[in-house]
């Protein structure tokens, strides 16, 4: 069965069956229970990044009853095969737990990614009649009797996969959201804490110990801006570091000590080249504060140049007045001869 884009539009639209966490969660382990019994004993023997998948799989079926990302989305998310999510997903179907549709394809006229309804959801009759599915009446929803109104038109669009904006969820499990960390600066916690949990005012108490270390060696002091910074830069970059290397808390702590030290003299050396300005000094002399002697010097200095200044124009003016001399001798001589 193909669905085209103004149904799916239209399925993006619906309203959303759970409006509180609370109620995302209830539906969440009802259809996680549903998909436990149709897997059976062998649930319990699946790898912990597939049941994790199945987690996820059915937290994004809370909403509207549908899930469509794709295969590979889920198996990059937890590491696994895009075969191991099409085995899972066959399994549910063929227990008449999902029913598989396919979106149409923007690129050609056959079949696009795939959209899994499950059966057991609130909002499954309306998705039932509107596509007109052909499914058995003993695996229906048990709450058939209360479908889910549809808005008007002029509804806002929200997605059912909205995975990396919602604050509720990081390892895809439904937990109580992590209250704020007191200490710690807001960005850094509206960001890490889901991350790090209570350890993160441990490993930003790291980054004060590095900034007072470098103050202390530099005799200067560094602003709360550039702290909250280079906090939120040393922990970004351990946060990186941390996802493909296993590394215990007391390491972690360690390198994000060095990562602000760094950062910090990075920061403290560039400014001291800012305000490093090279200016030619000028020689102030105040006469007022010079001794006697000092004077007697200067004013020596300035008689014997004026001497030789004199000295010299004479000399020139001799030189001058031997010249004219000579030429008259020679006009005279040239008259006798």
């Amino acid at each position: 069965m193909l669905i085209f884009s103004n149904d799916f539009a239209r399925m993006q639209n619906y309203e959303s069956y759970t409006r509180t966490q609370h109620e995302q969660k209830q539906m969440k382990y009802k259809l996680l229970s549903i998909v436990e019994s149709a897997f059976g004993d062998s649930y319990a023997r699946l790898k912990p990044e597939t049941r994790n998948a199945i987690d996820m799989i059915c937290f994004l079926a809370t909403e509207k009853g549908f899930v469509y990302a794709k295969d590979s989305y889920f198996a990059k998310e937890h590491n696994i095969s895009t075969r191991t999510i099409r085995r899972v997903m066959k399994t549910l179907e063929d227990a008449g737990k999902i029913v598989k549709a396919h979106r149409s394809s923007s690129k050609h006229n056959g079949r696009g990614a795939a959209v899994y309804f499950f059966v057991d959801h609130p909002c499954f009759t309306h998705w039932q009649q509107y596509f007109d599915f052909d499914v058995q009446a003993d695996v229906q929803a048990e709450n058939a009797e209360i479908p889910c109104e549809s808005k008007d038109g002029e509804s806002k669009k929200v997605s059912t996969y909205s995975l990396p904006k919602n604050h509720y969820i990081k390892n895809h499990f439904m937990y109580k959201t992590i209250p704020f960390i007191k200490g710690v600066p807001k960005l850094i916690n509206q960001t890490f804490k889901d991350v790090f949990k209570d350890s993160l005012r441990d490993l930003y108490l790291r980054v004060r110990m590095a900034s007072q270390k470098v103050c202390q060696s530099v005799s200067m002091t560094l602003s709360k801006k550039d702290i909250h910074s280079i906090a939120y830069e040393s922990i970004h970059t351990l946060f990186t570091y941390i996802k493909t290397r296993s590394m215990s808390f007391e390491e972690q702590c360690k390198l994000v000590y060095r990562i602000a030290l760094n950062k910090f003299n990075e920061l403290v050396q560039t400014t001291d080249k800012e305000e490093s300005v090279v200016v030619t000094p000028r020689k102030i002399v105040r006469k007022e504060m010079l001794p006697d002697w000092f004077k007697a010097q200067q004013e020596q200095e300035q008689t014997i140049k004026s001497e030789e200044s004199v000295c010299t124009e004479s000399e020139e003016e001799e030189m001058a007045r031997m010249k004219t001399i000579l030429s008259q001798y020679r006009e005279e001589l040239d008259s006798f001869c």
